[in-house]
């Protein structure tokens, strides 16, 4: 997607609809609408059922013990969480007509398989716990489209044989997102200054994944050459909106995207000629120059008490100041006149 690959748009922004529909198909349609309005790029689904996610088990190991969800069993937290899959077409559609991109996380080869049927997505997204479900990567792989993936528990060998098998099988480009998987997680914990790393060691562009509070990390990962922000919205803080604790209402969402954009625009390109900026140009004429500060007669010399190195920047460079010193005059030259070589005789 162009939007994405061609190095010179801002971030694409992909806000994230997780389960805050709360089982609500109205719900889920006005946050795409909530989306749109805030500037987002593209929303984001998740593809799953309980069954092809987990297994419906009451031991301790199925348990969430901390956190957002404390006390809910993996299987339960699903079947609250998902979206059902009679939505999606609607969804999409709805997306569409708000002029979004409209794409989903798969979770098991069903899912690529029934988005591929009834969405056909422009691409894919990988979330960081199934970086190592190779059979998904590998038809994921096949369906020839960009995928997003996340890298929140992988270690560098992990990372490595999921680009290598997704694009074993077909995928043109993967941009690799950086991740804390943690709901909410902590700024502390980012240590962001890996993002150019990353980008490096896997000759892959690189995102943000957000988990954590406000923007501050979605704009600081921009300045370090994030191509993608994905975070997750919400219409509310109610229980029902089973994310919302590391979601952003449309409002903060849309504090985002601008953010994000306007830390875009302030970054020039690697291509760029730092010395012959716009930023020099601009303030040039509050730098020094050589200026007339009395009246001269043609043939006069020129010294200090009728030259003056003052400003606006629009006279010969003070650096020629020795130079024209004890010159004459070419020519009669009034208070403020710019000094220029011809002046000089």
């Amino acid at each position: 997607m162009k939007a994405i690959t061609d190095g010179s748009s801002p971030p694409f922004i992909v806000a994230e609809l997780s389960g805050n529909h709360g089982g609500c198909l109205s719900k889920a349609l006005q946050l795409v609408d909530k989306a749109s309005e805030a500037g987002a790029d593209a929303i984001k689904l998740q593809t799953y059922k309980p069954d092809t996610i987990t297994v419906d088990a009451r031991d301790c190991r199925f348990l969430l013990k901390d956190g957002l969800w404390k006390g809910k069993y993996l299987y339960d937290l699903y079947e609250q969480a998902m979206t059902p899959w009679e939505w999606h077409k609607e969804i999409a559609v709805r997306a569409e007509e708000r002029k979004m991109v409209c794409f989903s996380s798969p979770f098991d080869e069903s899912a690529v398989e029934f988005l591929e049927r009834e969405l056909n997505p422009p691409l894919y997204k990988i979330a960081s716990f199934e970086l190592n479900h190779f059979p998904l990567l590998r038809k994921v792989g096949a369906a020839g489209k960009p995928v997003l993936a996340s890298i929140g528990v992988s270690d560098d060998e992990e990372i490595g044989q999921a680009i290598q098998t997704l694009k074993e099988n077909g995928c043109p480009e993967v941009i690799l997102l950086y991740c804390i998987s943690e709901y909410p997680a902590k700024v502390e914990d980012f240590e962001l200054s890996n993002l150019p790393k990353i980008q490096q060691k896997f000759g892959c562009k690189v995102g943000l994944s957000d988990h954590s509070d406000g923007h501050i990390m979605a704009v600081a990962a921009t300045a370090l050459g994030a191509c993608v922000i994905e975070k997750h919205l919400t219409l509310d803080r109610d229980s029902s909106s089973i994310d919302a604790g590391f979601s952003l209402l449309p409002s903060e969402f849309s504090d985002l995207c601008s953010a994000v954009r306007k830390a875009h625009k302030g970054i020039k390109s690697a291509s760029s000629n730092f010395m012959e900026s716009s930023r020099i140009a601009k303030g040039a004429k509050f730098k020094r120059s050589i200026l007339v500060c009395k009246d001269i007669k043609k043939g006069e010399l020129l010294d200090s008490t009728n030259l003056r190195i003052a400003r606006p920047g629009d006279g010969m460079c003070p650096s020629q100041w020795e130079v024209v010193l004890n010159k004459k005059a070419a020519r009669d030259l009034q208070v403020g006149h710019p000094l220029r070589r011809e002046d000089v005789s």
